[in-house]
């Protein structure tokens, strides 16, 4: 096994494109981030790193690795994942936390974590699904609509509060310029409202019709209700419609992640079509 690093993010879409839309959902995250660099010219992160992995056939794996993730990982195979965790502490690379597809990810983890004499902490095990066709769900009050500028204080409270909620040992991102960006991407930020009222929130990534590397399936993510709304149908039934949008926009089907913890997540998302797709995981180093 042997690893390789791009620096020009266009050159390393060239080079991994196809090995990633062979698996579209399970490494949907490292491919809408080099979309948004190698096709939609939005400068990477300071620090961003493009890195692959050769066996004596061609390309194996894919890793991206940014300050504020740390090191994110394609399905791979084990020895793959060893070699990549050799490579990154033979330069004394100082990743904050792993995540990707659990056997990969965790075989990572351990193994860098050893290297480097520090230790590996599992954050959280999540689920993947995915989504080919919408179920509704019914007699839920309100109705979904997207967000607008005016929306751009309430929806910063707002991942705030689910950044809190999922991952509080990460540092926040930079969430206004992402805001801003989403806000002039299209309708991809949409509240459930009741009466006028936002009761819920979620968002998706882009489907992009036009030239260059394009990713043919929405995420789905950032699903936040707050406390006093809970319980009432609101988060489903906005994350259907928001799925319902993106396929309607040219996705070919929806993923998104769920922490495996919380059994009434999972049960809603199944509800409206989310089939299981695999399982995934989070590590932080101390």
């Amino acid at each position: 096994m042997r690893c390789y690093e791009d620096r020009d993010p266009v050159e390393f879409a060239r080079r991994v494109w196809p090995f990633l839309e062979r698996d579209p959902v399970r490494t949907n995250v490292i491919g809408s981030i080099l979309e948004q660099s190698a096709t939609d010219g939005v400068p990477p992160a300071p620090g961003t790193r493009w890195l692959r992995v050769h066996d004596g056939h061609g390309l194996v794996g894919v890793a991206l690795w940014t300050p504020s993730h740390g090191i994110g990982l394609s399905p791979m195979p084990t020895g793959a994942a060893e070699a990549l965790a050799d490579h990154l502490a033979a330069e004394s690379a100082r990743a904050p936390r792993a995540n990707g597809i659990e056997e990969p990810a965790g075989v990572f983890a351990d193994r860098y974590a050893g290297a480097t004499g520090r230790s590996a902490i599992r954050v959280t095990r999540q689920g993947l699904y995915r989504l080919d066709r919408v179920t509704p769900p019914v007699e839920v009050p309100g109705r979904p609509r997207p967000a607008v500028r005016a929306d751009r204080p309430l929806i910063l409270a707002w991942l705030r509060a689910f950044h809190d909620d999922v991952d509080p040992h990460r540092p926040p991102d930079d969430m206004g310029s992402q805001v801003d960006r989403w806000l002039a991407t299209g309708p991809l930020m949409w509240f459930w409202e009741v009466d006028g009222e936002p009761v819920s929130f979620a968002r998706r990534t882009p489907i992009t019709p036009g030239p260059g590397l394009r990713t043919t399936v929405a995420r789905v993510g950032a699903v936040y209700t707050p406390r006093e709304h809970r319980g009432h149908g609101y988060a489903s039934a906005n994350v259907a419609a928001v799925s319902q949008n993106a396929l309607e926009s040219g996705a070919r089907a929806c993923m998104l992640y769920t922490d495996l913890a919380n059994p009434t997540s999972n049960k809603i998302y199944q509800a409206i079509g989310y089939r299981p797709a695999g399982t995934a995981g989070v590590w932080r180093f101390s």
